[in-house]
C-alpha cells in the first residue's frame, strides 16, 4: 500500500483475514509486515504485506489503516485462488502412495492509495 499524510502518520496497521493484527515489523510463519518506507512523492510511504505461502486458508479481506492526528483512513485488498492448468503443487496431506497433484494459480495485483491530508483553505 501506498499512503499519504501531513501532518505524518502515527499509527499503521494491517489486519488479516482472520482478525490478526499485524504492525509494521512484525512476522509469523505466514505473514511478514514489512517495516514502513518512504516514497518518491513528499509526505507519501510505502507498507507491505508479504504473504509467504498462499494457500486456501489466506483467502479473504484483508485491511490496511492508518491514522493520523487529522484522521483515520484505510484501504482494503482480497485475495482469492485461481486454479490454472499447468502450475503443479503436490498436496501436503497426501496419504496414500498415488500421485495427486493440485492445480493453484495465486496472484495478486494491489495498487491501493490512501490519503491523509490536511484541509485546504482558500
Amino acid at each position: 500500500m501506498e499512503f499519504c499524510a501531513n501532518p505524518p502518520y502515527n499509527k499503521v496497521l494491517w489486519i488479516a483475514k482472520d482478525r490478526k493484527v499485524y504492525k509494521p515489523g512484525d512476522a509469523d510463519k505466514t505473514i511478514i509486515a514489512y517495516g514502513i518506507t518512504n516514497s518518491t512523492e513528499p509526505n507519501c510511504h510505502q507498507a507491505v504485506l508479504f504473504l509467504t505461502k498462499v494457500t486456501g486458508v489466506d483467502i479473504g479481506e484483508y485491511s490496511f489503516i492508518v491514522r493520523s492526528p487529522r484522521g483515520l483512513s484505510e484501504g482494503n485488498f482480497h485475495v482469492n485462488l485461481t486454479y490454472a492448468s499447468g502450475y503443479n503443487v503436490q498436496s501436503e496431506d497426501v496419504t496414500s502412495s498415488s500421485d495427486s497433484t493440485t492445480h493453484i494459480f495465486a496472484s495478486i495485483y494491489i495498487h491501493v492509495i490512501v490519503l491523509l491530508l490536511n484541509n485546504c483553505y482558500y
